[in-house]
Formats: structure tokens, sequence, C-alpha cells
């Protein structure tokens, strides 16, 4: 099972609410919820509420952490209504999913490679 974070710039934001959300729908998948933290960049899957007006030196160190890596933004469309809401649940589900199938092919194809020796299929 791949793990997700889902991390906020301001905890003053609409971007909370929204975390909060998305965290009751993936549930223990979720291993981080809050604000900028190193303990974030443990998951597989990093969502990002980092839609504020103004980057700070903080934010902007953050976003830098975050290169490499799996990091699907949100909030940036949402005002946190409650079709806002639903819906940035809905989404942080399909993209888990998404994610997961995607892994799953990932290892699949992996294993497939690694049986293969020159064009032959090793014995077992």
């Amino acid at each position: 099972m791949l793990t997700c974070s889902i991390v906020y710039a301001s905890p003053n934001t609409n971007a909370r609410r929204l975390a909060e959300t998305m965290e009751a729908v993936v549930g223990n998948q979720c291993i981080y919820m809050g604000a900028m933290s190193d303990q974030a960049l443990n998951a597989d899957v990093i969502f990002w509420g980092g839609n504020t007006d103004t980057k700070t030196p903080e934010i902007l160190a953050f976003e830098k952490k975050l290169q490499n890596r799996v990091v699907v933004e949100y909030g940036h469309l949402c005002i946190g209504g409650a079709k806002d809401l639903y819906a940035i649940g809905n989404f942080a589900q399909r993209v888990m999913q998404n994610a997961e199938r995607i892994a799953a092919e990932e290892r699949v194809k992996k294993m497939t490679e690694a049986g293969n020796v020159h064009g032959h299929q090793r014995a077992v």
C-alpha cells in the first residue's frame, strides 16, 4: 500500500480544511497531515497545498525539498464550500488509487524484465 502526506503552507488558509477532508477519505494511507515538515517527505505521494499569495523563504525551502518526488498540488481552485470538500476527498481517493495501479504495473514490469535474460525466460 502506498502512503501519502497531505501538507499545507499555512494553517490559516482554506488548504488546511481541504487537507483535513482528504485525510478523512484516504484514511490509513495518510502518514502525515499538517504544516510543512520533513516528516511529510517519507510518503510515496505528497499532496501539497502551497497555494498562498506570498512565497515565504520557508515555503520556497520546502518546495525545493519536494523536487524529484511525486507531488500533487491541491486547493488552488477550491474555495472550501461543501461541494469543494466533497470533490477534494474524491480527488485524493482517485489519485491514490491511480498511484497504486501505476506502482503495481511498475512492479510487474520490473519482475518481467528480471525474468527475461536475452529474450529467454529464466527457469524458476
